[in-house]
């Protein structure tokens, strides 16, 4: 039932942009006071929650830049600082050329396997 009604939205949304007569009428439809005033109302409610939602959004990129790079506080130096072997949390390349996840274990490369 659902799949239906998302597809005679879609058509219908389809018919109202892809058609003379659909502009036409969506024009029609744009330039109604009660659909003016309801867009209106929208803005004005978007306007009032829209710092609220910067600062949640702000937040919830810090926190998740704190967990990938392991640490409580995210700055630029942590980032660039790397061990004599060439890792960082992020993982990086060694100077022999092999990748690392951190920590003093090395991983090697994947070699080509011979054609049977």
């Amino acid at each position: 039932m659902v799949k239906k009604f998302v597809f005679l939205a879609g058509a219908g949304v389809g018919y109202l942009v892809g058609s003379k007569g659909g502009r036409e009428k969506l024009m029609q439809l744009w330039n109604d006071p009660k659909v003016q005033e309801t867009v209106s109302h929208g803005t004005d409610w978007a306007k009032e929650k829209a710092p609220g939602l910067q600062d949640k959004v702000t937040g919830a990129a810090k926190d998740a830049a704190s967990k990938v790079t392991g640490s409580g506080s995210s700055s630029s130096t942590e980032s660039g600082s790397s061990t004599s072997t060439g890792s960082s949390a992020a993982g990086s390349t060694g100077t022999n050329g092999s990748y690392t996840s951190g920590g003093e274990q090395k991983m090697t490369p994947a070699e080509p396997q011979p054609e049977a």
